[in-house]
């Protein structure tokens, strides 16, 4: 017969265990925890996710633009953006580097997290548009109003804060998907179907102040009327530093410059690449159509076929060079800048609507849902102390995935938390996408 003293100690003891195992089942191995049974599904769990920093936010301020009006995007880009591409619109949450912001009485900063602490650049102005480019991290650009209907864009240099370059501009500004050119524009104000681009570079001293000719002969000559000289110009218009092209322009229209010297613009009547030659804006080839841009890849086409049917081809980014599609081939997607494409012809969006002829393009998004869910609680307690929760984050924490760069933003209403995301194979897919590695 066992004592009952031994018997006492060996339920204590097998208490003692069970109660260690339910303890270290959710963590990682790494962290001391039980691996998972091969096979099974990774979930993600409230400790996947290292929180790298917290923003505290006072009251009357949130990463939020003010009076952005992008003229070939007329309808709201949502706050959270998508990848964080240079082909799409310009997004509070910079890469993994930090947030725009404007509060009360017009002001407005640029946080960043450098060094372990937030830098703060201020405005007096609101902020309109600001933008990091994922492969030039010490380049700011922002643009602010600087009063009715006047705004100014400034080229920045962080973590210092320098001024490289400031122009009065239109109300947005964005780099080349190469990170090499910020195109900026003004609308006539005579004419709001006239647009005025001008590229400026990151490095160098910009181009002499010129007008695109229109002098091609090949091509179809410009409207009737057209300005041609930059004496023509209204006075903004004469100010506007740079290589600069007037063209018509709608809110329908489009325009995608992937390097520093080409720029694709589609209008109504077609499409137009223009090349930059010298200090001038040349057309390189137009013709009739509709672009679907596919970054960072390719530029897509619909026209016209001889038969008098729709048909699709693709090009080059650097010269029209149009490959016709078989009739066969899938439909594509409807543009949306928040599509990326791969070589193998297959696209996705960050929040993973897929288009693909072959194989899945990605690993499924699984940490978007884990993050609103680990965030759901501190979004309630700041709803609970804050009444403008309700106004700004009505359903929840806002959540900003910056895949290519392994981060996440999440506002929760009195702070915005930078997490870092658990390293994996979709990320690394993502990375070399954007061509990021």
């Amino acid at each position: 017969m066992i004592p009952t003293r031994y018997l006492i100690a060996t339920l204590f003891i097998a208490a003692l265990l069970l109660l260690v195992a339910v303890v270290q089942a959710p963590r990682s191995p790494k962290s001391g925890g039980v691996a998972a049974a091969p096979g099974g599904g990774s979930a993600l769990t409230l400790e996947s996710f290292e929180v790298v920093a917290e923003a505290r936010l006072e009251e009357g301020w949130a990463p939020r633009f003010r009076g952005t009006r992008d003229p070939d995007q007329p309808d709201p880009w949502p706050f959270e953006g998508g990848f964080g591409a240079p082909w799409e619109p310009a997004s509070p949450y910079l890469w993994d580097q930090g947030l725009a912001l404007n509060g009360p009485r017009d002001r407005s900063e640029v946080i960043l997290w450098r060094g372990l602490e937030w830098r703060h650049y201020r405005f007096d102005v609101p902020l309109v548009s600001a933008r990091i480019h994922p492969r030039r991290l010490n380049r700011l650009l922002v643009t602010l109003q600087a009063g009715p209907l006047r705004f100014e864009t400034r080229l920045l240099e962080i973590p210092e804060g320098r001024v490289l370059w400031s122009v009065d501009s239109g109300p947005w500004s964005r780099f080349s998907w190469d990170g090499a050119t910020v195109l900026i524009g003004l609308q006539d104000p005579q004419d709001p179907e006239r647009l005025l681009l001008s590229s400026l570079p990151l490095e160098g001293e910009p181009p002499s102040n010129s007008l695109s000719p229109w002098d091609e002969k090949s091509l179809p000559p410009p409207p009737r009327g057209w300005p041609l000289l930059p004496d023509a110009l209204w006075d903004d218009g004469k100010d506007l530093p740079g290589a600069r092209i007037l063209t018509p322009f709608s809110m329908e229209d489009r325009m995608w410059m992937p390097t520093r010297d080409r720029l694709w613009i589609q209008t109504s009547p077609g499409w137009t690449l223009w090349g930059l030659e010298g200090s001038h804006w040349r057309r390189q080839a137009a013709g009739p159509g509709l672009l679907a841009a596919q970054p960072p890849r390719r530029m897509g086409l619909v026209r016209s076929g001889p038969s008098g049917d729709p048909e699709r081809a693709t090009s080059p980014l650097e010269q029209a060079r149009w490959t016709t599609l078989p009739p066969g081939a899938p439909s594509w997607p409807a543009y949306d800048p928040s599509w990326v494409w791969r070589d193998d012809r297959s696209a996705c969006t960050a929040w993973d609507l897929r288009w693909a002829e072959g194989s899945p393009v990605l690993p499924r998004e699984q940490q978007r849902e884990a993050l609103l869910k680990r965030f759901r609680g501190d979004w309630r307690a700041a709803r609970g102390l804050r009444a403008s929760v309700k106004g700004w984050l009505p359903a929840g924490p806002e959540l900003a995935l910056r895949e290519g760069a392994g981060a996440a933003w999440v506002w929760v209403g009195d702070r915005v938390v930078l997490v870092k995301l658990p390293e994996g194979e979709r990320l690394r897919q993502i990375r070399k996408i954007l061509g990021l590695r």
